[in-house]
């Protein structure tokens, strides 16, 4: 604005020379002095350096650091911890923050030196630690403090001055101030006054009173700005106040009540220290004021040329003849420097009065209470007075800070610190005023004097309605953001994102404004240019502000322009301020309109981002900066886009701050703001020359008003330092060379390189030896030149930011203050994954760190080199090779290497890297591992076992080492001597003994002999080592000195001995007359022939001496009766107890000696196993196995085997041993644990030890005579606990099995059934604790060995016949096989369940459920998928047959049973979760036998009868109990089908119990339909379908007192913190007034944290943890006060307008409520006021007009509630429906809540020709295309930017499900960055949670978990699907099918633009004739698509075929007339 001067006695219009001149001492006023002389001001004033000391030490050996936003959890020695990473941390001191709950405080860190402090601003300012960000600058010395204090002395002082010169209005209503006031004041925005100083500031009377400003007639406030003050007359903006850029800065008052500026008033020019004040008045009533500090601000309304002090040439051509100039100022958004905006005074809205409560418009002129008199007010002072004082305080500090362009020291936290004071004050001062007014509240407006606790005033309504009521509700605070702002983290997406198939969408694409057809499209972006300077053009520029040095801000005299831009702002706030649609996701480098604290919209530029959903913008007409919040950005039209960015951001060129600092000082600053004055002061323009362009910013010479380089003047005053000039003489751009390029492009080093040369390098970055990085050393000085010369090109750079356009994208990046050569691997949020690919490491770097690429980068290779090492791939790199790798590359201690040079592959360098002694290390790897490494142990299993023939062929053997007949070894190999020899040549090198394991080989030394031996470790026990000789057979206890480890070349060598028994011999045959025979054959040569299997062991075979004779035929031959009975054993296999046990523990046993004697009376005996033949079940353990025909199981009984223990621990009491007899039961001790077993004697082994068996544990071993004692009666009261078994089945079973039964019987509990007995040998069956029959598994999986044997007699056949008809799990012979019921145990033991299904507490079902069942389950489910997708015929069964059904929910099969046949209906009931519901029968298939082995998964239960098993409040609270969690459950008793059971969860231990003592339970308030009409207040909305009101009848206003007072007393008892579950009552405080109240959680937000509901409010918090307690029984009998409604007759529409009338009509008024229906405990009410009119009417009035104002109807909302689905984590997903019986007459459908597929629009092509491209193919017959549309395109990308915001920020929710149809948003992952998020289909679900989902706008398709999908907002269907079904015209598959071929040659057509014409539609396929145009030097040819793979042979043309079809039938017709003409007769 032009500054217009008058003179106090004259209308002579005076120069602004004059005015200098006459103002007292401003001309002789020298910042030098002040400032630049003074070194209290020599100091940084910018950023986090402000206020920086001198460098070096305080004397108390630091510099000091202020640091905010250090949270509380954060420790002193945590914070010593951070900042000594940067530099040397003297003291740290954490203070306590002075305001409680905000999480964080502020503290003192105290650095050794000024560098270590600059680093530790830049490393840690804004740094995030948690949700809180620290901020960090110098903090203030003694002599700081003491100038600030001097600086506000002196600006208090100026202030005072305001008032002393102002003359007081008797005509005004209210005083605005007098004299006697004792102190200054200055207006606010707001037109309210201000008080400043003074010593009866607050005198004992009030304050003044304000009232608003009186409206003329037939005029607007705008009008009134204009008025003349003093004259009478009016003045057009053309004539005064239109400026530059709008009206003027300094905003005009009405005379009436503002007298300090009346029209008559005389020029007055004020000198106050800094600070200049200006007011005067001209003959055309124009005015000017301003203050300066060091710049003033002042107007000028001059009409008319202006000669003083301008030169001619500039006032010819002047653009502010008519239009007062400002600078660039006037209403331009620039908060706090210069030009400060003052708001006109606005209207006081009329509020009741503070005392009295009638309706006025007067206000409390220091702290803004509402009055309605100057009687009210001061009756009402006493009561006031302490909290005017606060509020007042707070306000003046607020309206100084905003006025003034010094900053007094307060950063953001420190501002967030005292608004939140501010707010506290406020909030006290009201809530204490409403406590003591209440009861005349309540008389007056004959309202409820119930009020609800501490809701504020201007809670802001979740549709951003303000409405004014006092009513209270807890928990809603005055800074909880509107929906539309969201508080999650905020991210800016990528610009462009990748397609989730081989196809890329193009970038979003910005292009001019659009039609007007695009106008209101959401996806538009904004294009503006900005004005700027030519490189070599010299200029007068108009200076509007200057930041620094480094940042001047111009602009162009251009008046059609500032014409055009005032237009533009003025329709933007037209518009804009009825536009409540703010920007929800704005993106960095976009264009916006912005609000300015003056409430006007400019346009502005992003420029960054925070967490808290602020922006910081650039005002692109202004130039200056600001942080605004995204509520307060708009969207540009397009209309406001044409006018170029007006502000020009400058450079100075060639100087630079001082010191080598990042800051300016604040003496530079001031120093070049004196030298260049703001054209707005100085009146004067400035000569500007380009000589350079650096990215973003304009590098410039400027000249003073003496036509000095301000520059040069800089630098000679000491206050910058000279840098490199960036000047060109000539008018061509210099400076960096912005470039576009992949780094890909670049040149790498190694291509220089030749294969088979040495190279220098340094290993920079390394992951293995076959990953790493290295740089060339052979051009070091190449590369440190090339290193400064990108620091000099980044540090010339004026970019704030970089933002990458894409991934792979070539950038400079910021790491360690260096700036380096970057690729952009992907963008998360505000910042970019790179790869620095000079040195190899991968950082993410925030955009603020990265520049755009340039020219420079080009300039050189690649430096750094991705290598490999040669002759190490993936199968011989492990963590041992890496290690020696790294060694001999001096990881540790990095340094230089040399390597050769061996060729590329895969993109990298394959190189040899060379020792220090010059050897290769791909040579030297090899050799250190041999030299190292550890030998991995060979097991006795890894050495080849000798056979015997299989066609009964003897071998010849020699007899070695005889145990019994049941185990002997003969030597059969030829290599024994080779083995020794070796042996000993292996012993004499190695002489260190060995530690083997049990199982493994070694050499051990014999004793005897003192020779080395091939032996396999059967036992090690302390010291020893039992070995078993492999070559002989004979076993040997040796020391481990005696041991030596085995060599891996003797595994070539097979065992030369073969461990055998005697085919056809029994136990009862081998006496010890005849074992002394048989054992007399030792180093016999014999014959042997196999008579059994070479795999078993021992292997049954016939011994034949050398005459031919059988041994084994004449020891049968001397026993004829038991030859008979073994000759009919149908088991050959089946050997007794001891001799299974010796052979399976490997030890030399024998039979006992049959002597046929039985057990005398005092000789104590074992019981017997007891093991029944009824078909129970006992639960054990496999203890010992040999095989499956012959294995030990241990019985398992609770505590029995515990008790055993603790009474065999007394035996060793005795110390007499005893020596048995063969077969005493005896006591006798295990070698391996040195404890007492109870044993039964098998052999005496000589005099002085026996072998034993364990009867509990079923192993064998030798035992000294020392070690055996006699047994006592106690000892035998327990059975035998150790069951000798075999696996059931027709037949022995084969050793092939074995494996496959230990992955059946791994892990878990087992149990087995005894189906039959044989001597001492149960044939038993086995089940797993799932309900699995091992032995069902195995046979239904494998072969047997033998073909089943024909049942032979047996003495106890009849028992087991019995037996096996009692099994309930044996397969029947006959007819169909039945799934078995899960069999619970019935022992007490507790299993792990999910509740899937609640008809009663006395019926629902579990579903048994652990992580190994779960994945066996899901498996199981996934063979019965995949079964019956191959089965496409559907099934008709019968009542009560099991089958496999689909779940239609989520199209899954499962296993069934039939309950009911209606037709083609049936109810069918799944039998692994107990659900019921109806399917039809194309949703069934026949179950096949294999999928009845499993058990069924759910077992049917039901609570004790001791509680209302029909109840429905314990069915709902046992549902909460049970919700989402593991049950564990016991078994009580079962009845039939039917468990009951006990249940506890980890959080409860009985529920059963816990049921029984809940109370009746809490009824919720349901009023009466129809009924009489309730009054009501309203306390809450979410939506006109969802509100709350709270009744204040009499009955219920006693009912809830009475209620408070009983919590209070309550409350105020210890507690334990509560932790509660979703939709339980609890008590908990509002954190408002402190008190208690009752609330529902409404959901668990995590441990600590609670969204609640207080239920007799209505009103929702968020509430901690610490502040709940479980709610007594006592406080359920009171329903709740809390309603929940819903309008009547208002549908689903909600415009804005409407919700506004809504609160307009029910704040602050008693309401009256209808209540017409009710459905649940929602009421659908109609409202009525004190009136009796009815709300609902009006406000659908509102609706009506909204909807005829806009043309259409407004989107209506799908309120279909969907079915909720019982769900179970991580398994398959529960089918739900409804029950039978139900009464549904057709099968009830699944619904979903989710958007689905058939609410989209899709895209539809025209039936003329367009473009399209293919994004996804399957067959030519079925592909997907896009119409080739970059606005769709530049639409998609859009909108997939917020989806990213979305989705990023949108945690999982497991509880969230789809079903095939719904959409949702779906991740994609490609190769080449980190994937995004695409709109996509569901199309199958999994048992496993996972989904298969296509990308509708793509059509490929894709498997994810369920945690990569998130729901589908509504936002995001705007935009129909892009992809569309095609398939391709004219062609046909070959034979019937097309071919991968096919696909791959249409594939190459992939992503490229065709023409298209669309030739048919079928169903939804666009039958499309493709071509594409190929450019060639004839010309440009068509190829079209069908055509070519018709060529190619991949596919037939449709027309041949045709061809080929007619000319067949032609023939059939053509025979078929030749036949009849041979035969007429037929």
């Amino acid at each position: 604005m032009l500054i217009i001067f008058y003179k106090e006695d004259d209308e002579k219009l005076l120069s602004f020379a004059d005015i200098m001149a006459s103002n007292g001492g401003l001309d002789s006023w020298n910042p030098m002095q002040d400032d630049h002389l003074d070194q209290e001001f020599n100091m940084y004033d910018r950023g986090p350096g402000k206020d920086m000391p001198k460098r070096g030490a305080d004397r108390y050996g630091g510099v000091t650091l202020y640091v905010t936003g250090i949270p509380n959890e954060f420790t002193e020695e945590g914070l010593m911890n951070t900042f000594s990473k940067v530099g040397k941390c003297v003291e740290v001191k954490k203070m306590k923050s002075k305001v409680e709950g905000l999480g964080y405080t502020y503290g003192f860190v105290k650095m050794a030196t000024v560098t270590d402090c600059e680093k530790a601003i830049r490393e840690y300012h804004e740094f995030s630690i948690g949700n809180f960000k620290l901020r960090v600058k110098f903090a203030r010395t003694d002599e700081e403090r003491n100038r600030q204090a001097k600086q506000k002395q002196e600006e208090a002082e100026f202030l005072s001055s305001l008032g002393s010169h102002r003359r007081s209005n008797t005509h005004s209503k209210a005083s605005s101030g007098s004299e006697s006031d004792g102190g200054s004041h200055i207006m606010s925005r707001s037109g309210e006054k201000i008080m400043f100083g003074g010593k009866k500031r607050f005198d004992d009377g009030p304050p003044t009173l304000q009232q608003a400003p009186l409206k003329r007639p037939g005029g607007s406030q705008l009008s009134m700005r204009f008025h003349s003050m003093g004259r009478g007359r009016d003045i057009s903006p053309k004539q005064n106040g239109g400026g530059l850029l709008g009206i003027g800065p300094q905003d005009f008052y009405p005379p009436d009540q503002h007298p300090g500026y009346a029209g008559d008033a005389p020029m007055r020019i004020t000198s106050n220290g800094d600070h200049r004040y200006v007011q005067g008045r001209n003959e055309m009533g124009g005015h000017f004021r301003g203050n300066f500090r060091g710049r003033g601000n002042m107007g000028n309304n001059i009409e008319g040329p202006y000669q003083g002090g301008y030169r001619e040439e500039w006032h010819m051509n002047n653009p502010y003849q008519k239009q007062g100039y400002r600078g660039g100022r006037g209403r331009s958004p620039r908060g706090g420097r210069g030009g400060q905006t003052v708001k006109p005074a606005s209207e006081i809205t009329a509020r009741p009065c503070a005392r009295c409560k009638t309706t006025g418009s007067l206000q409390c002129s220091r702290c803004k209470t509402p009055y309605c008199s100057p009687e009210c007010q001061k009756e009402h002072w006493p009561e006031h007075r302490p909290h005017c004082v606060d509020i007042a305080k707070k306000l003046e500090e607020d309206e100084f800070e905003s006025r003034f362009e010094v900053d007094i020291g307060d950063d953001a936290a420190s501002k967030e610190m005292k608004a939140y004071a501010r707010t506290i004050v406020q909030e006290q001062y009201s809530k204490q005023s409403a406590q003591q007014m209440s009861p005349q509240v309540s008389q007056q407006t004959n309202g409820p004097s119930q009020v609800s606790p501490g809701v504020r005033r201007d809670q802001t309504r979740s549709q951003g309605v303000k409405p004014q009521s006092t009513q209270a509700s807890p928990g809603v605070r005055q800074s909880q953001p509107s929906p539309q702002q969201s508080s999650k983290e905020f991210s800016v997406p990528p610009k462009s994102s990748p397609a989730p198939s081989s196809s890329v969408p193009p970038s979003r694409v910005r292009s001019s404004p659009p039609t007007e057809s695009q106008r209101l499209n959401s996806s538009w972006v904004a294009k503006i240019t900005m004005k700027q300077l030519e490189v070599g053009q010299e200029s007068q520029l108009v200076l509007v502000d200057i930041d620094d040095p480094g940042r001047i801000i111009f602009q162009f005299p251009v008046m059609e322009d500032m014409q055009a831009l005032q237009d533009n702002d003025a329709r933007m706030k037209e518009v804009l301020d009825r536009d409540h649609t703010s920007v929800s996701a704005p993106a960095v480098g976009e264009f916006y309109t912005g609000q300015f604290v003056d409430g006007s919209w400019y346009r502005c530029r992003v420029d960054a981002c925070d967490l808290d959903r602020n922006v910081t913008v650039t005002y692109i007409d202004y130039g200056n900066k600001e942080m605004v919040p995204c509520s307060k950005l708009r969207k540009l039209r397009p209309e406001w886009c044409s006018l170029p960015g007006q502000a020009v951001i400058v450079a100075l060129d060639g100087v630079g701050p001082q010191m080598d600092s990042q800051f300016w000082s604040q003496q530079a600053v001031d120093r070049v703001k004196e030298l260049l004055p703001p054209t707005q002061i100085s009146m004067k323009m400035y000569q500007v020359t380009c000589t350079a362009r650096d990215g973003d910013r304009t590098l410039v010479k400027v000249l003073d008003a003496n036509g000095q380089d301000v520059g040069e003047t800089l630098i000679n005053s000491g206050l910058a330092a000279k840098t490199t000039p960036q000047t060109k003489t000539t008018p061509q751009t210099r400076g960096p060379q912005f470039i576009d390029v992949d780094a890909k492009e670049l040149a790498s080093l190694c291509e220089g390189w030749t294969v088979g040369e040495r190279y220098l390098v340094l290993i920079t970055e390394r992951e293995g030896p076959q990953n790493l990085h290295a740089q060339g050393l052979q051009a070091i000085d190449v590369f440190a030149q090339f290193f400064n010369e990108v620091q000099e090109e980044c540090s010339a750079m004026q970019m704030e930011f970089y933002r990458p356009e894409r991934v792979g994208e070539l950038v400079y990046g910021l790491y360690d203050n260096n700036w380096y050569r970057a690729e952009v691997l992907s963008l998360i949020g505000q910042a970019a994954k790179v790869f620095f690919i000079d040195y190899g490491n991968c950082e993410l770097v925030p955009f603020k760190n990265l520049r755009q690429a340039t020219s420079l980068c080009q300039k050189q290779p690649v430096f750094c080199v991705p290598c490999q090492q040669v002759g190490l791939d993936a199968g011989t790199a492990n963590d041992k090779v890496e290690e020696i790798f790294n060694q001999l590359t001096y990881k540790d201690n990095p340094r230089e290497l040399s390597l050769i040079y061996k060729g590329r592959k895969g993109g990298k360098a394959v190189v040899d890297f060379l020792s220090d002694q010059g050897e290769l290390v791909s040579v030297l790897i090899p050799k250190i591992l041999a030299e190292t490494s550890t030998p991995t142990p060979v097991m006795a299993g890894d050495i080849e076992s000798l056979t015997f023939p299989e066609d009964g062929t003897p071998a010849s053997c020699v007899m070695m080492c005889i145990n019994s007949m049941a185990s002997f070894y003969v030597y059969r190999g030829t290599d024994l001597e080779k083995v020794m020899k070796e042996v000993a040549e292996i012993c004499a090198k190695d002489q260190a003994a060995y530690d083997p394991t049990v199982g493994e080989m070694v050499l051990g030394q014999f004793s005897e002999d003192k020779s080395w031996y091939r032996a396999k470790v059967l036992d090690v026990s302390g010291g020893e080592v039992l070995l078993l000789y492999t070559d002989f057979g004979n076993k040997e206890k040796v020391g481990k000195d005696a041991i030596r480890r085995f060599d891996p070349a003797l595994s070539k060598y097979p065992h030369q001995s073969v461990h055998c028994k005697m085919a056809s011999v029994t136990k009862s045959m081998e006496t010890p007359d005849l074992l002394q025979v048989f054992v007399s054959l030792y180093n016999q040569p014999v014959q042997i022939k196999l008579k059994g299997s070479n795999k078993t062991d021992p292997v049954e075979v016939e011994v034949v001496m050398e005459d031919g004779s059988s041994v084994n035929q004449t020891i049968v031959e001397l026993f004829p009766d038991e030859a008979t009975s073994a000759a009919s054993s149908t088991n050959q296999a089946a050997a007794s107890t001891t001799s299974s046990a010796a052979s399976s523990s490997g030890t030399a046993a024998t039979s006992p000696v049959t002597t046929g004697s039985t057990s005398t009376a005092s000789r104590l005996q074992f019981q017997k196993a007891a093991v029944p033949l009824d078909g129970s079940q006992l639960q054990c353990s496999i203890i010992e196995f040999t095989s499956l025909n012959s294995f030990h199981l241990q019985i398992i009984r609770k505590g029995e085997i515990e008790a055993l223990m603790t009474q065999l621990e007394k035996v060793g009491e005795d110390k007499t041993p005893y020596q048995p007899e063969v077969g005493d039961d005896v006591c006798a001790i295990y070698s391996l644990d040195s404890l007492w077993y109870r044993a039964r004697v098998l052999k005496q082994l000589d005099g002085n030890s026996y072998l034993v068996y364990f009867v509990d544990f079923g192993n064998s071993e030798n035992v000294a005579v020392s070690e055996i004692r006699k047994l006592k009666p106690e000892y035998v009261k327990l059975p035998c606990l150790a069951v000798h078994c075999r696996l059931f089945a027709p037949g022995p079973l084969s050793e092939d099995l074995n494996p496959k039964f230990g992955e059946l019987a791994m892990g878990g509990t087992l149990s087995f059934q005894a189906v039959s007995q044989e001597d001492d040998m149960y044939s038993v069956k086995m089940f797993r604790d799932d309900g699995v029959c091992i032995n069902d598994a195995l046979l239904g999986t494998s072969s047997f060995s033998t073909p089943p044997p024909v049942a032979a007699a047996s003495t106890n056949a009849g028992e087991v016949a019995k037996s096996q008809a009692a099994a309930k799990s044996e397969p029947v012979a006959t007819g169909k096989r039945k799934i078995p019921e899960f069999d619970m145990p019935m022992d007490g033991r507790k299993l792990p369940f999910l509740i899937t299904n609640i008809f009663s507490l006395g019926s629902f079902h579990a579903h048994y459920y652990t992580e190994e069942s779960r994945e066996r389950f899901t498996a199981f489910l996934e063979q019965i998928s995949v079964y019956c997708a191959g089965i496409p015929e559907p099934y008709s069964p019968a009542v009560g047959e099991e089958v496999c059904c689909q779940f239609s929910a989520t199209e899954q099969w499962l296993r069934a049973q039939v309950l009911q046949v209606e037709g083609d209906t049936y109810d069918v009931q799944f039998v692994d979760y107990g659900n019921i519901v109806k399917v039809q029968k194309e949703e069934i298939r026949k179950l096949d036998d294999s999928f009845t082995l499993m058990p069924k998964q759910a077992i049917h239960c039901s609570l004790s009868s001791s509680i209302d098993l029909n109840s429905p409040n314990l069915i709902e609270k046992f549902e909460e109990m049970v919700r989402n969690s593991i049950s564990f459950i016991v078994a009580v008793k079962k009845e039939s089908d039917l468990y009951e059971v006990k249940i506890s969860t980890e959080e409860v231990e009985d529920i059963t119990e816990r049921l029984r003592k809940l109370p009746a339970g809490f009824v919720p308030r349901v009023l009466t339909v129809n009924g009489p009409r309730e009054p009501c207040v309203f306390v809450d909305m979410d939506s006109f379908s969802s509100f709350y009101v709270q009744l204040v009848g009499p009955p219920y206003k006693e009912a809830l007192t009475d209620l408070e007072t009983k919590l209070e007393t309550f409350c105020q008892t210890p507690y334990i913190p509560y932790k509660a579950r979703d939709n339980e009552l609890v008590l908990t405080k509002f954190a408002v007034d402190g008190k208690w109240y009752r609330a529902r959680v409404l959901e668990v937000m995590d441990e600590s944290v609670y969204r609640v509901l207080f239920i007799d409010f209505g009103n929702k918090d968020l509430v901690e943890g610490g502040v709940l307690r479980e709610i007594d029984p006592t406080f359920l009998s009171v329903p709740n006060s809390g309603i929940h409604c819903k309008l009547a007759g208002l549908g689903e529409s909600e415009p804005v307008a409407a919700l506004q009338r809504f609160a307009e009509l029910t704040a602050n008024n008693l309401l009256q409520m209808e209540v017409v229906a009710v459905e649940g405990e929602l009421h659908e009410v109609v409202l009525f006021n004190q009136d009796g009119e009815n709300i609902n009417e009006q406000v659908l009035q509102t609706i009506q007009q909204c909807e005829l104002s806009t043309g259409s109807p407004s989107l209506e909302q799908n309120t279909q509630e969907a079915v909720p689905i019982k769900d179970t984590p991580q398994c398959a997903v529960t089918p739900t429906a409804t029950e039978v019986g139900a009464g549904s007459d057709s099968a009830p459908t699944v619904q979903s809540s989710n958007i689905r597929l058939r609410d989209m629009a899709h895209v539809t092509p025209p039936r003329e020709e367009f473009s399209v491209v293919i994004t996804s193919i399957d067959s030519p017959d079925e592909f997907f295309c896009q119409m080739a549309d970059q606005q769709a395109f530049a639409s998609l990308a859009l909108m997939m930017e917020s989806m990213m915001l979305y989705c990023e920020t949108e945690p999982s929710d497991p509880g969230q499900k789809y079903i095939v149809g719904d959409m949702c948003c779906a991740f994609y992952n490609c190769s080449s960055s980190d994937g995004g998020w695409y709109r996509s289909v569901v199309t199958e679900t999994f048992p496993n949670g996972s989904y298969n989902v296509q990308y509708v706008d793509f059509g490929n398709r894709a498997i994810l978990p369920g945690e990569q999908l998130r729901p589908m907002k509504p936002d995001f269907t705007e935009l129909p699907i892009l992809a569309f079904k095609s398939a391709l015209h004219g062609v046909v598959a070959p034979q019937g099918s097309w071919s991968n071929a096919a696909s791959e040659k249409l594939g190459q057509f992939l992503n490229q633009p065709l023409d298209v014409c669309l030739r048919d539609r079928r169903g939804d396929t666009m039958v499309l004739q493709l071509t594409q145009k190929v450019q060639e030097e004839a010309g440009v040819r068509e190829v079209d698509v069908g055509e070519y793979l018709v060529n190619a042979g991949v596919a037939e043309s449709e027309s041949n075929t045709a061809d080929e079809a007619a000319l067949i039938q032609q023939q059939i017709a053509a025979l078929q007339a030749k036949l009849k003409q041979l035969n007429p007769q037929t």
